[in-house]
């Protein structure tokens, strides 16, 4: 189990969850990322993995993912379910955000 050790807002709409295995969950409902919102309430949400303040690659072209907000809590499910291996675990949550 790959357990939360500080989750910290950073600023208004951006929030940091940092896990055992070092890597870091970045999640943005605020402006200037691509969430959506619908009144008021996120309807998206944009997310990156982060490795000692360094961007883990998502995808080819991106560093971020727009996800559904259906979709978030699976996303941190996974996050807790991933390798103590930081390279293991960086593997396997592109692949699952891919």
């Amino acid at each position: 189990m790959n357990k939360v050790i500080e989750s910290t807002e950073v600023r208004d709409g951006l929030r940091h969850v940092t896990y055992e295995n070092g890597l870091t969950l970045s999640i943005s409902t605020g402006s200037g990322s691509y969430s959506q919102n619908r009144h008021g309430i996120p309807v998206t949400v944009e997310v990156a993995v982060l490795d000692e303040n360094s961007f883990v690659p998502l995808t080819e072209w991106d560093d971020v993912a727009h996800i559904p907000i259906a979709e978030f809590e699976e996303l941190c499910a996974k996050m807790e379910e991933l390798s103590s291996d930081k390279s293991e675990a960086i593997l396997d949550i592109r692949l699952y955000l891919s």
